[in-house]
């Protein structure tokens, strides 16, 4: 994954609980896909003939049955990668917030997950809206620290 910019950042925070909730559907889409192979089972009729010569074999039904397969394991492909990647993402805000100290954590969650307004996050911490809002822009300095390291300019976190 390349770098995350601040608002991409603040996109997945705001989407915390989405991408959470999503990502648990996509994983019961893939959990009922695997239910549906297992229900699904394809068995064969042997008559003790001997095949033909080249081996080869067409049925409408078989071809049939080959496209659903593959088409069905496309999608449980694509349904593993989408939950990898969203997982990542969230394991990236989540080490990111561990390493904030807990008025930043706090202030970030409140107001990106939780949704608040600055006037509820400034009643809830007590602390002025004023300095609610400079501790989120210093903890999302040091979000996007952690997720993205050093900055090629070389300045320190939390210098703006």
């Amino acid at each position: 994954m390349d770098k995350m910019s601040y608002s991409q950042v603040e996109g997945i925070l705001y989407n915390y609980k989405l991408i959470k909730a999503s990502i648990e559907n996509n994983k019961l889409r893939l959990e009922n896909l695997e239910l549906e192979d297992l229900e699904d089972g394809v068995s064969a009729i042997t008559y003790g003939e001997p095949s033909s010569k080249t081996n080869k074999f067409n049925s409408v039904v078989e071809n049939a049955t080959i496209k659903n397969i593959e088409a069905k394991e496309r999608i449980k492909k694509g349904l593993k990668k989408t939950i990898a990647r969203e997982t990542n993402k969230l394991k990236m805000i989540d080490n990111a917030l561990s390493v904030l100290a807990d008025t930043e954590r706090e202030i970030i969650t409140l107001f990106y997950i939780e949704d608040m307004t600055w006037v509820q996050v400034s009643m809830k911490t007590n602390y002025s809206t004023s300095w609610c809002q400079e501790l989120r822009c210093k903890a999302m300095d040091k979000i996007l620290f952690t997720i993205n390291g050093a900055t090629e300019t070389g300045e320190k976190v939390g210098e703006r």
